[in-house]
């Protein structure tokens, strides 16, 4: 077994033993001898002259100096793996696979203006997306299960490093059956302020795991903004719609999204006029992993191709 493999090993003991509180279940957990994981451990303890795991509680659990050689282990090995993978793709630049997470709402808006021209220069790069919600994505890529991730700010990961791509307004779509709703609005209508609008008035969100979700509610909690959410939905599309068909609450909305959805429908439609609603799209991948070179291209393509930045 190589000290790389040891030292995942070990990883692995430890983690067991700091959930499980015991060795002999940790050792079940990993298939292996009760015995076996106690030698381990105590010839990694002999070694280092330092104990690991405090055997005087039951259940059983790490040292400090246990949680903190578990913690710089993970890291290590973590920047081991990296450096692993980039030298095994440098030299296949041209080929091998790409896979990229992306939020439901963002995939039909962001992809078509990407992976036309990715496929056209890479065409031997296997391309697979995944399409989860925001938390989800960003789990995903720091478990090292995604190459990239394109998401919207704020990314709650301080595992994900990201690049901003793309900025554009926010609007606020208000159906005539709204209690707020005065008359339509022809032309997008500029405003300092929302707060008349919907505070303890109808609203609908995006799910609570969506970035755009989070940037929404950052902004409504720091101007002091209580809207009455009557549904929330996984999809933006959904709630455009609905209120297009006026059902009685507002949404919001980033100006691509709702630039996909022409209607004739007489709604009033409203932009913010302040940075501190806008949507930023950023495109991410964890932090000191070494990119391989089509990776950069993609992330490159999205920069070269994204608005208002």
């Amino acid at each position: 077994m190589t000290p790389l493999a040891k030292d995942k090993q070990f990883i692995a003991i430890l983690e067991a033993v700091a959930k499980l509180g015991n060795i002999t279940a940790a050792a079940e957990a990993l298939f292996m001898t009760q015995p076996a994981v106690s030698k381990i451990i105590q010839q990694r303890e002999n070694h280092l002259e330092t104990r690991l795991i405090e055997r005087r509680h039951h259940p059983l659990q790490l040292t400090y100096a246990g949680e903190y050689y578990l913690q710089r282990l993970q890291h290590i090995t973590a920047q081991y793996d990296s450096l692993y993978h980039g030298l095994a793709t440098l030299n296949e630049a041209g080929h091998g696979r790409l896979t990229i997470g992306v939020t439901q709402s963002l995939g039909a808006q962001i992809l078509p203006q990407l992976l036309p021209q990715y496929h056209a220069t890479y065409p031997n790069v296997e391309l697979r997306l995944v399409e989860y919600p925001s938390s989800e994505v960003e789990n995903e890529l720091a478990n090292d299960n995604l190459d990239l991730y394109i998401g919207v700010l704020p990314v709650d990961n301080h595992k994900i490093h990201y690049q901003l791509f793309e900025r554009e307004p926010i609007y606020l779509l208000v159906p005539p059956s709204h209690p707020a709703y005065r008359k339509p609005t022809k032309a997008v209508t500029v405003i300092n302020d929302c707060h008349d609008l919907i505070d303890r008035q109808p609203l609908i969100l995006e799910n609570e795991n969506s970035g755009f979700q989070r940037l929404i509610a950052e902004y409504l909690a720091k101007n002091n903004i209580d809207p009455q959410i009557v549904l929330r939905t996984a999809s933006l599309d959904t709630g455009i719609k609905l209120v297009q068909h006026n059902f009685t609450a507002a949404t919001f909305v980033p100006y691509s999204v709702w630039q996909s959805h022409p209607t004739t429908a007489a709604l009033a439609t409203y932009q913010l006029a302040t940075t501190e609603l806008q949507s930023e799209t950023v495109i991410a991948y964890k932090r000191d992993r070494l990119l391989t070179k089509q990776e950069k291209a993609f992330i490159d393509l999205a920069v070269a191709v994204g608005r208002g930045v």
